[in-house]
């Protein structure tokens, strides 16, 4: 009696190990652990998708727009530097301010840069924002939230 209790409960076991070994894999190849992105139109297994298969040599790429605004996806902060901010300290525009937000937990929601340009006696010039969101936390992969307007 107590064999037949025993191969029972190792086929339990067993059932659960693979059940828990299926549902395992079905949670890292859907994407799921990743955290949805900052916008709407895609999700995150989309961006997934889209940042393995067209990212080019730079790793900037945009991958959406949304309320008159441009998302772009870029490898690291240097990307950042090299296709967003150097060129738009060459066309005229003044970095002036940088603005950190964080969650009540302490954690970076994203960062604000502010920039202007032609700002003259009796003209307040143009002000632009741009967004930088940090999407994983281990991994290097940055959206950048900027106004469709701008050429840079």
């Amino acid at each position: 009696m107590q064999k037949k209790l025993k191969i029972i409960e190792d086929r339990k076991a067993l059932l659960l190990a693979i059940a828990l070994l299926i549902f395992i894999w079905i949670f890292f190849s859907n994407y799921w652990h990743y955290p949805s992105p900052p916008f709407e139109s895609l999700t995150s297994k989309e961006v997934i998708r889209i940042f393995e298969e067209e990212s080019s040599e730079s790793g900037f790429l945009k991958i959406a727009t949304e309320n008159n605004f441009d998302w772009y996806t870029c490898k690291d902060t240097i990307c950042i530097d090299k296709n967003i901010f150097f060129p738009l300290s060459e066309r005229g525009w003044d970095k002036q301010d940088i603005t950190p937000y964080y969650k009540p937990n302490g954690k970076l929601i994203r960062i604000e840069h502010i920039y202007t340009k032609n700002q003259f006696a009796g003209n307040l010039g143009t002000t632009l924002k741009i967004e930088v969101y940090h999407w994983v936390d281990n991994e290097d992969i940055i959206f950048l939230k900027i106004p469709q307007d701008v050429d840079f």
